[in-house]
């Protein structure tokens, strides 16, 4: 079955784990996680978390004219 339009992935981004990092994310696979889903939550919690800092960091920066 595929996907929705909006649940389909249109970028990749590379990214790079630590020694440490690498063995916390074999060790879930071991649990069966599935790790592209389990960095995909992480990343979307963090962002609505932050996004109010995000948010007026961009703001701050903006010129009256």
């Amino acid at each position: 079955m595929a996907k929705p339009v909006d649940l389909q992935l249109s970028y990749k981004k590379v990214i790079a784990f630590t020694e440490t990092q690498r063995k916390s994310l074999e060790k879930l696979k071991e649990y069966d996680v599935n790790i592209n889903e389990f960095i995909r939550i992480a990343v979307r919690e963090k962002i609505k978390k932050d996004w109010k800092n995000i948010k007026e960091e961009k703001e701050r920066f903006k010129l009256p004219f």
